[in-house]
């Protein structure tokens, strides 16, 4: 371990000396502005050598004008500036050379191509969807859909992103990681939505889409990365914005959330909160059916109704400290305090097929879950110099995270005539599990050339968790520990990993190349049980990335990778967790990563329309593996490794603007997937394919006096996932908006689940295992959604910034 904590201290102390034999280079800076003075965004500048008027790198100019280029070759130059309705102009050449290593050009005024447009509002812009190899952005700033929607509403309209009836958030298919101004949120489920939904759109600038994120990220994930960038201003004070929800469904459900944002010249505070009480009611259908020693086949079909409530309370707080205006630190701390519990109602219904039942079991399990967690991060971030934009930032990062769940299973079992067949049932368990996570990380960037950046860290991270599972039995009138299924289980795991990635635009072809080194050392005890997993494997995550302009309204790209995803601590933990007395969960410590290669080529039509093909292989896919046992009726799930997935998409995005009132945002994903794995018993191989197909729209029509309605919709063709295959599903969403007291008050209804369609219907068929499904976790439901900003809503965001535990905490959820 201590080698390679040295080996990788070397590599990184040793980059920095090569980068500094890099070649002394300039800097040029200059504003473009009209005739008056007044700036010019978003124009065209480039810098061309004055002896055959190459291209040598195009930049845009900023909102206030300014644009700089950096790294510039000793040479003789002059700039090109265009933009819509206004003469093309150029400077007089200049030099840069050893004595003349900064130029400041000052103003460049760009007059009017004629009178007879001066009367003509010419506006630039960005375009709403630029594109890269293995990355997409939405340039939501000074857009229209940004005015009275949020983030959740942004990303429904988002190039390959996928929020379901319940608001979970993927990327084409796969589960992915969002993060906000460069940090993960830590959240999940009730907690991320909540979030999303209250994320203003006018305080966002870009949604960055990672579905192949660069060497500098952790190599966990399949998905990708979605990162989204709020506005950046200069003035200081103070803004923020309170939000509530109200639902009505079966039951009802509130939640409060606010953030506030305090800028000085010294320092920014900033924080939010969100708390909430969720209720919900869920029922499922297990029908089951076994097969008898004489032939026969027997039926269990069982009808659960859940009802579950989760109670969230989530609090986080920063500050960064400004030393000097290319050097900061920062502190931040976040944490919950969460309950969950419910009370699961089972009626079982045993016989032989197609007969009416012989006995009836009657079952009530409660949960009582407390969750609550810590996480402390401390980073610097400095600019080494004003020429080179060099930079160069650490992190620090302790995670905390306890879980203590008690359950009790109550069980009796009737005959036809509900007359008692035995004594009752009862078990009890009360589990206490700790997680600890430790991170140190450090990045450093630097410029090479005219348009060339190389990136390079390291990190180290460690983690313990800690579990301890009481089971007892209810025997003659009280409770006894049952030592057989009782059990104490720890898991370690330390990662070792360091980067480099580098990237240069030549003319009109990008280039990103990368490689990420992770070693990973973990061990896990099952005391009970006596068993113990040691592994230690180090894997090497390549990254290429290439994209060509072919021209003005065409472009291509590529990109490639490499990934892994680790289990999750929990699913390693042999524990077993009931749901009732057929159905439970047991976590496997024999568990491995899975590993995934993926490809990925996209054809965009004029900064709008996108076509993308995405080929990823998974070897050793986790996914949840049931099996039955006859005798007692039961049904055991657990995480196994399938032997390899194949995944073939065409995903193609397509915004319409209808009318200028009627905006259409639609996705069309079109799939095929292939899964082998093998009969754990037999080693006996079996492979499952199907087509997918996926379509969406979400329709937003704009309305007369502030106000706006969204018309929202989904299809999902029949599906496989691993053992299941699931049927079809859709629905309908509708809502309105209105906004008032000068926009800064947002007023939302919704009708949700319209079509009641939103429920799992599907089945898993192995070996001796049949199993239907039916489960129904949500109905139709009216939400009123109130949002009030307030304060200077041009104050700067809180420095973007990615903590160093950003895998770790996912896996502890």
């Amino acid at each position: 371990m201590k080698t390679i904590i040295v080996a990788l201290g070397m590599l990184f102390c040793c980059v920095a000396p090569m980068f500094a034999q890099q070649p002394i280079t300039g800097k040029i800076t200059l504003t473009i502005t009209d005739n008056s003075g007044k700036p010019l965004p978003f124009t065209s500048v480039v810098l061309r050598k004055v002896k055959d008027s190459a291209l040598v790198k195009g930049e845009m100019s900023a909102d206030n004008g300014s644009c700089a280029f950096q790294q510039v070759s000793h040479g003789h130059y002059f700039i090109q500036a265009s933009q819509v309705g206004y003469t093309t102009t150029y400077t007089k050449p200049f030099q840069v050379d050893a004595t003349h290593k900064t130029i400041a050009l000052g103003n460049v005024s760009l007059p009017p191509l004629g009178k007879n447009l001066q009367a003509v509002n010419v506006t630039a812009q960005k375009p709403l969807i630029e594109t890269a190899a293995g990355k997409t952005v939405m340039n939501i700033e000074n857009s229209v859909s940004a005015a009275g929607n949020t983030a959740l509403d942004l990303l429904r309209r988002a190039p390959g992103v996928q929020v379901d009836n319940n608001e979970n958030v993927t990327l084409k298919g796969q589960s992915v990681t969002v993060m906000i101004d460069g940090k993960l949120t830590y959240l999940s489920g009730e907690q991320l939505t909540n979030l999303l939904k209250t994320t203003p759109g006018e305080s966002i600038a870009t949604i960055e889409i990672l579905t192949s994120p660069s060497a500098k990220y952790d190599a966990a994930g399949n998905g990708g990365i979605i990162n989204i960038k709020t506005k950046k201003g200069k003035l200081t004070g103070i803004n923020g914005n309170i939000n509530t929800t109200l639902t009505q469904s079966k039951y009802g459900r509130y939640g409060v959330s606010g953030n506030i944002n305090w800028r000085t010249e010294k320092f920014n505070l900033f924080g939010n909160f969100d708390q909430g009480d969720y209720p919900r009611m869920v029922t499922r259908q297990y029908d089951r059916l076994f097969q008898e020693g004489d032939g026969s086949v027997t039926s269990l079909d069982q009808s659960i109704f859940q009802r579950n409530r989760f109670k969230n309370n989530y609090l986080k707080v920063g500050l960064d400290y400004f030393l000097t205006e290319k050097h900061t630190i920062g502190i931040l701390a976040n944490g919950y305090k969460n309950a969950f519990s419910n009370q699961i109602f089972s009626d079982a219904f045993l016989g032989k097929q197609h007969m009416m039942p012989d006995s009836i079991i009657h079952s009530l399990t409660t949960n009582n879950n407390k969750f609550d967690n810590i996480a402390l991060n401390l980073n610097y971030k400095g600019v080494l110099d004003t020429v080179g934009g060099r930079e160069i930032s650490f992190d620090a990062d302790y995670a905390q995270f306890n879980n203590h769940r008690l359950m009790q299973l109550n069980d009796s079992l009737y005959d036809t005539h509900s007359n008692t067949s035995r004594n009752p049932n009862s078990i009890r368990t009360d589990g206490n599990t700790q997680v600890i996570i430790k991170s140190l990380k450090a990045d450093i960037s630097w410029p090479i050339g005219a348009s060339g950046k190389l990136e390079a860290g390291t990190k180290v991270s460690f983690v313990t968790t800690t579990n301890d599972l009481r089971f007892d039995s209810l025997m003659q009138g009280a409770y006894k520990p049952s030592l057989s299924q009782s059990d104490r289980f720890n898991y370690q795991e330390d990662i070792y990993a360091a980067y480099a990635s580098f990237k240069k635009q030549i003319q009109k072809t990008g280039v990103q190349l990368g490689l990420r080194v992770e070693n990973t050392r973990s061990a896990g005890r099952s005391f009970t049980t006596d068993t113990y997993v040691k592994r230690s494997y180090t894997d090497f995550f390549p990254n290429v990335g290439i994209e060509q302009k072919l021209d003005d309204k065409n472009k291509l790209s590529l990109a490639l990778s490499r990934r892994i995803e680790r289990p999750g601590y929990g699913q390693l933990n042999p524990f077993m967790f009931y749901l009732d007395k057929y159905t439970y969960f047991r976590g496997n410590p024999y568990l491995r990563p899975q590993y995934s290669n993926i490809a990925e080529l996209s054809y965009t039509l004029k900064d709008k329309y996108i076509a993308t093909f995405r080929y990823s292989r998974i070897k050793d896919m986790m996914e949840e593996f049931i099996t039955q046992d006859d005798s007692t009726k039961a049904s055991i799930s657990t995480e196994r490794n399938y032997d390899k997935t194949d995944f073939y998409g065409l995903i193609f995005t397509i915004p319409v603007q209808v009318t200028k009132w009627w905006s259409s945002d639609n996705n069309v994903e079109f799939s095929y997937n292939k899964y082998k794995f093998e009969d754990p018993t037999t080693s006996e191989p079996f492979s499952r394919y199907n087509f997918h197909a996926y379509v969406s729209s979400t329709n937003t029509i704009t309305l007369p006096y502030d106000m706006k309605m969204e018309v929202m919709g989904y299809y999902s063709s029949p599906f496989i996932f691993g053992m299941f295959r699931g049927y079809s599903q859709y629905n309908l969403n509708l809502g309105i908006q209105k906004l008032f007291l000068d926009k800064k008050l947002t007023v939302k209804a919704s009708y949700n689940n319209i079509l009641r369609n939103e429920s799992y219907r599907g089945a898993a068929e192995f070996k001796n295992l049949n199993l239907g499904i039916f489960n129904t976790w949500q109905f139709r439901t009216f939400n009123l959604f109130f949002s009030y900003k307030f304060g200077n809503a041009s104050i700067k965001a809180a420095r973007e910034r990615k903590t160093g535990t950003a895998d770790e905490q996912n896996r502890a959820g």
